[in-house]
């Protein structure tokens, strides 16, 4: 297990994250281990715009016994946000760096109070970077690991 799935596993067991969004699934290498942290009667929805890679990912769940756990979503995250309905618990945040800014106010509005939005890759996210920091919804935390990571957490005040 590398660092980074290392990190999401306690940061899925501290919080007790029952619902997870993934914002870039990739082949599922980190849904994998976001299904395998969280509890039985957990759920991850994972959005990923390339359908090779997301057909990849569903064979992978499929392959874990993972499948009846996991919601694949194939096409641009930025079309689609708006038909997910939350609270999340977790949020990781692994598309392009590029998009940050416009899914910030929609993640935000997706997590339940206390939720914890993960968001990777910051190094190449300046602007977004300045944005996480100001917002008062937030408590974040910028780490100089996996290419940057940003962890925000959402005030419990807030609906």
């Amino acid at each position: 297990m590398g660092d980074m799935a290392s990190l999401l596993d306690v940061l899925i067991r501290a919080t007790r994250a029952g619902r997870v969004l993934e914002i870039g699934t990739g082949s599922g290498a980190s849904g994998l281990e976001i299904v395998a942290a969280l509890p039985p009667d957990g759920w991850l929805i994972t959005v990923e715009r390339d359908a090779a890679a997301a057909m990849q990912a569903r064979a992978a769940f499929a392959a874990a016994g993972f499948d009846g756990r996991v919601t694949v979503m194939i096409g641009d995250v930025a079309r689609y946000l708006h038909k997910i309905a939350g609270p999340f618990d977790l949020i990781l945040q692994d598309s392009e760096a590029s998009q940050y800014g416009t899914l910030h106010e929609k993640l935000v509005a997706l997590l339940g109070p206390g939720g914890l939005l993960v968001t990777r890759g910051i190094a190449a996210a300046g602007d977004y970077n300045k944005l996480l920091g100001a917002d008062a919804r937030l408590t974040t935390a910028f780490l100089d690991i996996d290419e940057g990571l940003a962890l925000s957490v959402k005030r419990l005040d807030l609906t």
